[in-house]
């Protein structure tokens, strides 16, 4: 191991070492190195992007079910209170159908009443 200078096949290493880091600096350099690097940082920012994107969708899909659910309760509390309606209207109706019933027999009998009345 001696010296570089008296040694020719160190100088030819030497050489061959020294271009071949030199040709790995340029090519650095170059707009294919620099294309390729934009490119992977490119696409790290649009993972970045992509993934706000979908944790927002699914932030807003998680408002939606919330908003979906409250609504499905209030109609079906609405719904409940229809029914109850329903059934208290059918049961004014079969009270006035029953006071009708009444007030005709009523009616009958104040007509016996007043014949009588007239018929003295």
């Amino acid at each position: 191991m001696g010296d570089i200078a008296g040694n020719p096949i160190a100088q030819l290493a030497f050489l061959v070492l020294s271009a071949a880091g030199g040709y790995k600096v340029w090519r650095a350099q170059q707009p294919t190195e620099a294309k390729e690097r934009a490119d992977s940082s490119g696409q790290i920012a649009a993972l970045a992007t992509w993934k706000e994107l979908l944790e927002g969708e699914r932030a807003a899909r998680v408002k939606a079910e919330e908003r979906a659910d409250k609504f499905a309760a209030e109609r079906n509390e609405a719904l409940e209170q229809v029914w109850e309606m329903k059934g208290q209207l059918k049961a004014m109706n079969e009270n006035l159908a029953t006071h009708m019933a009444e007030l005709g027999s009523l009616r009958d009998q104040v007509r016996q009443l007043q014949e009588q009345i007239h018929a003295q």
